[in-house]
């Protein structure tokens, strides 16, 4: 079988803070608040399901396990896919919120922890986030948990469009209103809820938190640093950005403006995912001897195969993508489940 990008159909995720801004770009018609758009997903909460092509109707579970050389590649840290990529629309703020580290989430979640960035969409001309806090150490916070005090520690970071915000586990965060993000984390689903703004269900329920887990994971002692954009190249038309580099996965972004440009894979042996966020262009690559040409537009996500060592961007209109890359170890019995 001969392997191909793939593009997948997009899964919604209903939450309680999302909006309606998105759905067009996405073809979702329901009047219920949507907050999450999976793009690329092995997990099981949302697997991706290839849309179109000769591989139509596989899921990207099927594809590793069908051609792990191509769709994981040789330097894998997760058995499955490591990637989950997301389109966020915050209409609402998101409740504060921390992840754990591969340790924990083995112990505890039998799932690997997540490490996370965003790359800002859109944001209002006073937008922030929440990153990072002040609790000297967790007996302060669980104090400030008791007493109602949370959003006395909570630190802010204000954000503009392209923007790169990286958020390693073990870091206190919130995406706040009218905020729309894309979302490069781990594979892995695993979140603690520490505030949720007083909020109530449908039901008039407040969501779970989880509050002793979270004491057991946040970081006390380091708060996030902040990643400098390293321009890669720059030429009349085209703009190569890497925007931050960690041990789960390299964020690039390229901009391209009526012309073509051809990259090469960001780890050679291992799949690129390529992410459209704005404008529309072509892909073309060369596979078993023929060219392949792949229209894509805003809201695509792709995974190009190992097996593609060079790729064609093409744009007459001008076009915005992410490139997201992983070149890690395989990980250790107590790293990871």
């Amino acid at each position: 079988m001969i392997v191909w990008p793939v593009k997948f159909r997009p899964v919604a995720i209903e939450r309680i803070w999302g909006g309606d801004e998105l759905k067009p770009l996405f073809g979702v018609r329901t009047d219920r608040p949507i907050g999450e758009y999976w793009v690329i997903s092995a997990h099981p909460n949302g697997m991706s399901v290839v849309d179109g092509g000769p591989l139509a109707g596989k899921t990207l579970e099927e594809l590793v396990q069908s051609y792990p050389e191509a769709y994981l590649g040789e330097r894998s840290p997760q058995p499955r896919f490591p990637l989950l990529v997301k389109f966020i629309e915050a209409h609402d703020d998101l409740s504060v919120q921390v992840h754990p580290d591969d340790a924990y989430a083995a112990t505890h979640e039998g799932d690997f922890g997540k490490t996370e960035a965003w790359y800002v969409l859109d944001a209002p001309d006073d937008g922030r986030v929440i990153l990072g806090h002040s609790f000297p150490n967790r007996e302060s916070y669980l104090r400030a948990v008791k007493e109602g005090r949370v959003r006395e520690f909570l630190r802010y970071k204000p954000i503009h469009k392209g923007d790169l915000v990286f958020v390693p586990s073990r870091t206190l965060h919130a995406l706040l209103r009218g905020t729309k993000v894309l979302e490069v984390q781990q594979t892995s689903d695993v979140t603690y809820r520490v505030y949720d703004w007083d909020r109530v269900d449908a039901n008039g329920k407040p969501r779970q938190l989880h509050i002793e887990k979270a004491a057991d994971v946040i970081d006390y002692e380091k708060q996030p640093d902040e990643p400098t954009p390293v321009a890669m190249a720059e030429e009349p038309g085209f703009a190569w950005v890497r925007l931050v580099s960690c041990p789960y996965f390299t964020l690039d972004r390229v901009r391209l403006e009526a012309r073509s440009a051809e990259l090469e894979q960001g780890a050679p042996g291992n799949p690129d995912c390529a992410i459209v966020v704005e404008g529309a262009g072509e892909l073309a690559c060369e596979v078993d001897g023929k060219t392949v040409r792949m229209p894509i537009k805003a809201g695509d996500a792709l995974i190009i195969p190992s097996d593609v060592r060079r790729y064609t961007l093409v744009s007459s209109e001008g076009l915005t993508l992410v490139r997201a890359f992983y070149d890690s170890p395989a990980p250790s019995a107590s790293s990871g489940p």
